[in-house]
């Protein structure tokens, strides 16, 4: 039988951002130029990545203390300001290699709350980033990322009259746009500050119109990275056959062997040549024919 002819169709964007990029730019001069360099948590979210870094020396620890030298590396999620400080007076070196956007959303968060606003992030708050804005801040701000949350704070007095609102970076803007509205209706006054990293917007929107011209959409990335969760669940609203792979192993042979078109998009913190396997699975593989019992 004749191998049917596939088509695969790459989102203009994919592989490493900017901030990703930089973030492991500078780990990798880091560990070339100091013994002792450790990070609280995953650099980025990929686990072949941050297997790399390992592999290279990076230490990963759940925390320090005032034993603890060295160099820490501050991951592109951020971290908590004082966390930073007290490591810079027990005498740590800090490499800062949060992403410069995530830096802004902080800054922003700071900006509303010398305003005077309560600060409301419309995101995930186990998310670190999130922790990272949190930790940048005077007073305690309230975090939501749904509608239903959004009610609670209401009926439980947590969400006030004035608020400042800003967003997760990461987080799609159809979500934001759906809570901010809501939140139009419970509010006297509401400064919004668009903290949405563009690059991750570009992504989406691209990724969601190629999942509506195809008959799969692929989308490559961690399964904890949150930008490519995010990014999966809106192509698989607007083409509910979305498929989200970590590599090429785990794309499924079943899941593209009738299909003749599919898309292929990845989250921020996917290697480049991740993406490319999954497209070559798709264009070439064929599984072995099953063999006769004798």
């Amino acid at each position: 039988m004749a191998i049917k002819e596939r088509k695969v169709i790459m989102a203009k964007e994919v592989g490493f951002c900017f901030g990703v990029k930089r973030a492991i730019n500078l780990t990798r001069q880091a560990l070339s130029e100091r013994e002792d360099v450790f990070i609280l948590g995953d650099l980025v979210h990929n686990k072949r990545v941050t297997d790399e870094l390992e592999g290279k020396g990076l230490r990963k620890e759940e925390d320090y203390d005032e034993n603890s030298s060295g160099t820490m590396v501050i991951r592109a999620h951020g971290l908590p300001k004082a966390k930073i400080q007290m490591a810079k007076t027990i005498g740590l070196e800090v490499v800062d290699a949060t992403c410069p956007i995530v830096l802004r959303a902080q800054e922003a968060a700071q900006m509303l709350e010398r305003d005077g606003y309560q600060v409301v992030i419309v995101g995930d708050e186990n998310h670190a980033e999130i922790k990272g804005i949190l930790g940048a801040l005077e007073q305690p701000a309230l975090v939501v990322d749904s509608i239903e949350e959004l009610h609670t704070a209401k009926a439980s007095y947590k969400l006030l009259r004035k608020v400042g609102v800003i967003f997760q970076t990461t987080h799609a803007l159809e979500l934001c746009n759906e809570i901010v509205n809501e939140m139009l209706m419970m509010c006297k006054e509401i400064r919004i500050i668009n903290t949405i990293c563009r690059p991750v917007q570009n992504r989406q929107d691209d990724a969601v119109e190629l999942a509506s011209r195809v008959q799969l959409m692929i989308v490559v990335g961690s399964a904890t990275s949150a930008n490519t969760m995010e990014l999966a669940a809106l192509c698989r609203h607007h083409n509910p056959n979305t498929v989200h792979v970590q590599n090429a192993e785990e794309l499924q042979y079943e899941t593209f062997r009738d299909v003749e078109v599919v898309g292929l998009a990845s989250g921020l913190s996917t290697p480049e040549d991740l993406v490319e396997a999954v497209r070559v699975k798709v264009l070439t593989y064929e599984p072995e024919p099953a063999t006769a019992a004798v």
